[in-house]
């Protein structure tokens, strides 16, 4: 009879812990239950690409340097604007005239000379095309640095999607973890655990707290990057708005080849590169034909034996004997720099269809990359934290389970959003070589 009584008590205990635990479960604070995914942000506001594209136009300071170096082809143009180049120049003598024999008289004798070099080998008009050479050099260099600010911006827009991305998910697994704390603590005190399992999901809570605070720095260097590029204050940086854009396949190799060749910032400063240095070197090449002087000069020549002095005027041209050998260090060292700036334009034109193809291989392997997770990867990852909280409540798995369990699937997350930022930066580098966004406004429409 005792043994029944017993084995009745043993049953009813079994029976009473789950109930008892359930109801201890269902009146106690869930949070794992009640948590979504939280708002990460760093308070800073939230900004559309196209905000902040527009800000930065105004207050970037890449640009802000950029627009002042086009002032250095003022000089260009500062030398091209006079009609003389050189100054005119004066010689005046004044000095007796004496006799010879006799008393040996003397007379006052006056000469002024006033001669003006000239250019007549088109000097002026090749330093006016020197001068607009360097114009278009300088405003090619400042749509490069436009560019250059633009894909910027783009590529970094995206990478905080993703670092965004990447802290809510932490801080959700902080959030999980801390629960798990709670669900152990709860199992401790029915006698269903031991108080080592909630020290253990106590050391997991804590690393999962460390985890989202690295991640939320992460976010906010993406953030702040943002600032810097854009001229935005520190103290509230811009946070993107939307969610992480739908990968893409990349474009045929035709289709980016005629982009790049139209729009390459880089090919087309060193296009520029090569006229203007074409250009310096015919004005140097000209600078080397001498400049004939032209003027008149007068006289006064008085006379000796009193009677009336002369007046002599005289026009006055000066010719150089033509010496083509005169300025050839310049002439060398500008026909040096033309050659290899139009070298530097052909080698970056002959590499420009393997890079593209080298980059466009990437982005649509990335794309591929980030389609093998599914895009049911990163919204499951809520549901399986529910499952396995579910499954440590009713005492189905272990904690090292759920610990091993919790590192698998924050390891998927991470490979798919590792992925994502592969695919941004093979995006963001095509971009830089195309000269154009691949597909405007993709971001907007997510």
């Amino acid at each position: 009879m005792r043994k029944i009584l017993h084995y009745t008590l043993v049953a009813a205990f079994a029976l009473w812990v789950p109930a008892g635990w359930a109801q201890a479960t269902a009146q106690a604070p869930d949070r794992l239950a009640e948590a979504s995914t939280p708002r990460i942000s760093v308070g800073g506001p939230r900004v559309t690409l196209e905000r902040l594209l527009a800000h930065a136009a105004r207050h970037a300071p890449a640009l802000a340097v950029a627009a002042a170096e086009i002032d250095l082809a003022d000089e260009e143009r500062a030398l091209a604007q006079p009609l003389l180049s050189d100054n005119a120049v004066l010689q005046a003598g004044v000095g007796p005239r004496i006799q010879r024999g006799g008393d040996r008289a003397r007379a006052p004798n006056a000469q002024v000379q006033l001669l003006q070099p000239i250019e007549i080998g088109g000097q002026r008009s090749l330093r006016r095309d020197v001068a607009r050479a360097a114009g278009r050099t300088r405003d090619r260099a400042f749509e490069q640095a436009r560019w250059q600010v633009h894909q910027q911006l783009h590529a970094g827009y995206r990478t905080a999607l993703a670092a965004r991305r990447n802290a809510e998910i932490a801080q959700r697994l902080a959030m999980f973890s801390e629960g798990l704390v709670d669900v152990a603590r709860r199992r401790v005190l029915t006698g269903d655990a031991a108080r080592l399992v909630e020290q253990l999901a106590e050391a997991d809570a804590a690393q999962a707290r460390q985890r989202a605070a690295a991640a939320l720095q992460a976010y906010r260097d993406a953030c702040l990057s943002l600032a810097e590029v854009a001229g935005w204050s520190a103290t509230s940086p811009p946070e993107p708005a939307g969610d992480l854009p739908v990968p893409r396949r990349a474009p045929t190799l035709d289709e980016l080849t005629r982009f790049a060749r139209a729009g390459n910032p880089e090919l087309q400063v060193q296009g520029a590169f090569v006229e203007e240095a074409e250009t310096r070197a015919a004005l140097a090449r000209r600078d080397a034909w001498p400049d004939p002087w032209i003027g008149f000069q007068y006289g006064f020549e008085g006379a000796p034996n009193g009677g009336p002095g002369e007046h002599v005027i005289m026009g006055m041209i000066q010719l150089g004997i033509p010496s083509f050998d005169l300025n050839q260090g310049e002439v060398a060292r500008r026909t040096a720099q033309h050659r290899v700036a139009r070298e530097r334009r052909d080698a970056l034109s002959s590499m420009l269809v393997v890079r593209l193809e080298r980059l466009r291989s990437a982005v649509s392997a990335a794309a591929e990359r980030v389609d093998a997770f599914g895009e049911h990867i990163l919204p499951r990852f809520e549901e399986n934290l529910t499952m396995l909280r579910r499954a440590f409540e009713l005492g189905e798995i272990d904690l090292l389970r759920v610990s091993v369990a919790l590192e698998r699937f924050l390891g998927v997350q991470q490979q798919a959003l590792e992925a994502h930022a592969d695919y941004f930066s093979a995006i963001a580098a095509l971009e830089a070589q195309v000269g154009q966004e691949i597909w405007p406004g993709l971001e907007e429409a997510q």
